[in-house]
């Protein structure tokens, strides 16, 4: 296994260095964070890192190296002399996977070695089968984004586990909350990932069965109050739809409307409006989502695809950029017409679902 050690004093780097090398790894050593993440891009297969290093701490370490996309989701265990549960849950919630506390014996450093290793492959080679048998996917980097909430998950259980008889009140609680935001994040991105696949099997069966009615106006009240709630941004959104029936699955409607505001609200900023709106117009129904964020440019707004994200010159990207795929999905499993556009004044962007009514 490729070693990759970030620990600015000497002496400890050296003997990690010679303990890892008689057990067989081999080993690159960086005296501070910045020689770190260039080694880091080699593709190290673990990373022990300091905290307290002057220049570049550990916590900046991680966090550059999660938000790589050659390396972040390498296992990453801290090495530090800062017992306290403040400094473990703020190494968590920035993706560490371990804590070893300085000293350490050789016992604790192929243990978290080991413990890693054991947690980490079935699900990366899950990922990986997968990845292989989508080739159009294989591109996209979603498969650390799947891991992440995991690592809290994991990581919270097993500080609770390890700290069981000391832990606090208080500190439980934070610990709890941790490991329950990582677990609805998981939800969330696993609920996606099923509606997309069922919908391209939905597509392209032979027959497709026929889709039951749905009101609009009633399922995309519904998608918007579950982001706006969640954003804080209710203040910010102006809704108004016309009634009608609509040949589509109601919570498929409700959820490409709620992925679709979801992205106004988080590219824009607080203040700025997000607007609504659903009109009858004969024998179709037109939904618009505007915004006044960044926007996209005419090569994203014909590139969208499964997995495919779109930085939006801005914004850091989480999450598997399936939304604006499910919502085109929806909008043809209803034969109807997705569209984007830059929005009112050449400002953010103008979204548009055009689908034929009953």
């Amino acid at each position: 296994m490729n070693i990759l050690i970030i620990e600015d004093d000497a002496m400890i780097r050296q003997g990690l260095q010679d303990l890892l090398e008689l057990n067989g790894h081999t080993v690159l050593a960086a005296a501070d964070g910045f020689e770190g993440l260039k080694l880091a891009e080699r593709g190290p297969d673990f990373i022990f890192c300091d905290i307290n290093m002057p220049g570049m701490s550990g916590y900046q370490a991680i966090e550059a190296v999660r938000k790589n996309t050659q390396c972040h989701d390498i296992p990453f265990v801290f090495l530090t002399a800062l017992a306290d549960r403040e400094a473990q849950r703020r190494g968590m919630t920035l993706g560490a996977d371990d804590f070893i506390t300085k000293p350490f014996t050789e016992s604790d450093i192929l243990a978290a070695i080991a413990a890693r290793v054991r947690r980490q492959q079935p699900l990366r080679e899950r990922i990986e089968a997968l990845l292989t048998e989508r080739h159009r996917e294989a591109n996209a980097q979603w498969s650390h984004e799947l891991m992440t909430p995991l690592t809290g998950i994991l990581g919270g259980l097993q500080l609770i586990e390890a700290e069981a008889d000391t832990i606090q009140p208080a500190e439980l609680k934070d610990l709890l909350r941790l490991i329950q935001d990582a677990a609805e994040r998981q939800q969330t991105l696993s609920q996606k990932l099923v509606l997309h696949f069922e919908l391209e099997q939905l597509k392209a069966a032979p027959k497709p069965s026929p889709l039951p009615n749905c009101n609009a106006a009633d399922w995309i009240l519904t998608g918007v109050a579950s982001v706006a709630e969640n954003q804080k941004r209710s203040a910010d959104l102006t809704v108004h739809c016309d009634s009608a029936e609509l040949p589509l699955h109601g919570a498929h409607l409700s959820r490409a409307i709620a992925e679709l505001v979801g992205n106004a609200l988080r590219f824009s900023q607080p203040g700025q409006p997000v607007t609504v709106t659903g009109t009858r117009r004969d024998l179709r129904y037109c939904i618009e989502i505007t915004d006044q964020g960044p926007g996209m440019t005419a090569e994203e707004r014909t590139g969208i695809g499964p997995f495919t994200q779109f930085g939006r010159r801005w914004r850091e990207q989480q999450g598997l950029g399936l939304g604006l795929a499910i919502a085109r999905s929806v909008v043809k499993l209803g034969g109807g017409e997705f569209s984007l556009q830059p929005g009112p004044g050449d400002r953010g962007l103008r979204v548009t679902l055009n689908l034929p009514c009953l």
